[in-house]
């Protein structure tokens, strides 16, 4: 949300600390680190997701989502479900195309590996492979 990428995991804490919003979550996330019960860090995680969510209606891109965290169907969790922001967002996408493609998230969402996005090839195969046919996609060799 401040348009900055996040490195590879190793300098992830020192770039997140550089950002506008980790004075906000900070002591949010000390808070789920020291917790010693599950009730305690779900609140901790609970007010950094509201934090964020927060963060994410001030943006502008969308309409104002509520922001609140809720239980998780019928169990006796607390959540963001965080899903309806991703729906939100989707529904700002104008470009035809892009509307087709499912939302599946950045590749650092499901894949933990430098080498796959440092190499644009393999990203693409890799998405090829999670059914987005693409003929124009090669496979790069293996290092």
């Amino acid at each position: 949300m401040e348009r900055r990428y996040a490195p590879y995991s190793k300098w992830l804490g020192s770039a997140f600390r550089q950002l506008a919003a980790a004075e906000s979550l900070a002591p949010s996330l000390r808070g789920v680190l020291a917790a010693t019960d599950y009730r305690t860090r779900e609140g901790h995680l609970g007010d950094a997701y509201e934090t964020v969510a927060s963060l994410q209606n001030a943006s502008g891109l969308t309409n104002p989502v509520d922001p609140k965290r809720r239980l998780y169907h019928a169990r006796p969790f607390l959540v963001l479900h965080a899903e309806r922001f991703a729906q939100a967002l989707a529904q700002t996408v104008t470009d035809p195309e892009l509307r087709e493609l499912p939302l599946v998230g950045s590749v650092d969402q499901w894949a933990d590996c430098t080498d796959l996005v440092s190499r644009p090839g393999a990203v693409r195969a890799a998405t090829f492979a999670m059914g987005r046919p693409n003929p124009e996609v090669t496979v790069p060799p293996a290092r």
